[in-house]
């Protein structure tokens, strides 16, 4: 006979208790990034009533998480070291360490982090999530080393949620590729700066568009200042980048109606550097630009960082992340159970189950 775990243990007797840990875990998040907050903004936030919250936030306050002043509710310093660090035993109880499990063996990647909640329906989880790639950012990070971070508001909240320290000495930033024409805080230029300033390191930058005619890329290559900034980027040793869908990405670099057919009629479901993968993970299409190219990723690249999420990109983590092999992965709870939906329709239906 197997023996249950203390999470299905207690579950088993007080199944109560995931529900109200799960709640309490959420409240506690959401004032972590946004107070001070007063309650009604908090109720209105979980869509339940003040009377309701109350009697959450008094117990909180009584464990000594949370306190109140006149602008609102913000959190103590045990309650800020509980969000910043989601313990094992939370992460069991939230299902997530069972998707992470799940996705290793599904995907091609070293090691997932799965943060709790859906994208789509709370922006507190694009927060959680570029704290989570922050963190493991640093970790990585050694002396002497060139770190290449691409644009896109997931990149883009890794830069804003990197607490501002030192890092090691000759650390040096490059954008993985060029401007892609989109807003200018999503830029891979702009997010390159923001992550040099916050690890007080030096950065070089790539002031040219991403999207060139052959014939102007040719003449830019012969450039030497350009040719420099290229090489550089091309000896990354840390990648941090996203992953688009095709359509969106397709939008941004300005691809004509019959090119965005064409695009879909080949199958392309996700985009990275100018690269198009179908479901397959087959490059399909691609953009000539200026930057970091693919074949040079497992070449030279110590540490390949992904952060993507919301549900209506997994199939674009599948087309990349599925089949071209990453060192970490940072998603949201909704990608990832649809990633498993994703494969339950296929061969793994037997084996995957629902959380």
């Amino acid at each position: 006979m197997m023996i249950p775990d203390d999470h299905e243990i207690i579950t088993l007797l007080a199944p109560e208790i995931p529900e109200i840990l799960v709640r309490r875990y959420k409240i506690l998040r959401k004032i972590f990034y946004s107070a001070p907050l007063g309650r009604r903004s908090l109720a209105a936030y979980f869509r339940v009533g003040e009377r309701v919250l109350r009697r959450e936030i008094d117990t909180l306050r009584e464990q000594g998480l949370l306190n109140v002043n006149s602008k609102g509710l913000y959190l103590t310093e045990s309650g800020k070291s509980l969000v910043a660090a989601i313990t094992p035993s939370l992460k069991s109880f939230l299902g997530l360490t069972l998707l992470e499990e799940k996705l290793l063996k599904l995907l091609k990647v070293k090691r997932v982090i799965v943060v709790p909640g859906d994208l789509e329906q709370d922006e507190v989880v694009l927060l959680e999530m570029g704290r989570a790639a922050a963190r493991i950012l640093r970790e990585c990070l050694v002396p002497d080393t060139v770190l290449a971070v691409s644009g896109g508001m997931s990149c883009a909240t890794v830069a804003n949620m990197l607490p501002e320290a030192g890092a090691p000495q000759g650390i040096i930033v490059v954008p993985a590729r060029g401007g892609l024409g989109e807003v200018v805080d999503f830029q891979a230029n702009t997010i390159a700066a923001r992550v040099a300033k916050k690890l007080k390191a030096a950065y070089r930058l790539l002031h040219l568009p991403d999207s060139l005619s052959q014939e102007a890329l040719q003449v830019l290559l012969r450039e030497k200042k350009v040719k420099e900034i290229l090489d550089l980027i091309n000896s990354a040793h840390i990648l941090l980048h996203g992953i688009g869908t095709a359509e969106e990405m397709a939008r941004h670099r300005d691809v004509p109606p019959d090119e965005m057919q064409r695009l879909r009629d080949k199958g392309a479901v996700g985009e990275v550097f100018g690269l198009f993968f179908n479901a397959r993970g087959e490059i399909v299409d691609r953009v000539p630009g200026l930057g970091l190219y693919l074949e040079n990723l497992s070449k030279k690249a110590h540490h390949v960082i992904v952060i993507a999420g919301g549900k209506h990109k997994a199939d674009a983590i599948v087309a990349v992340v599925g089949n071209h092999q990453r060192d970490l992965l940072v998603l949201d709870e909704g990608a990832a159970r649809r990633i498993l939906e994703i494969y339950g329709d296929e061969e793994t239906r037997d084996t995957i189950v629902s959380v």
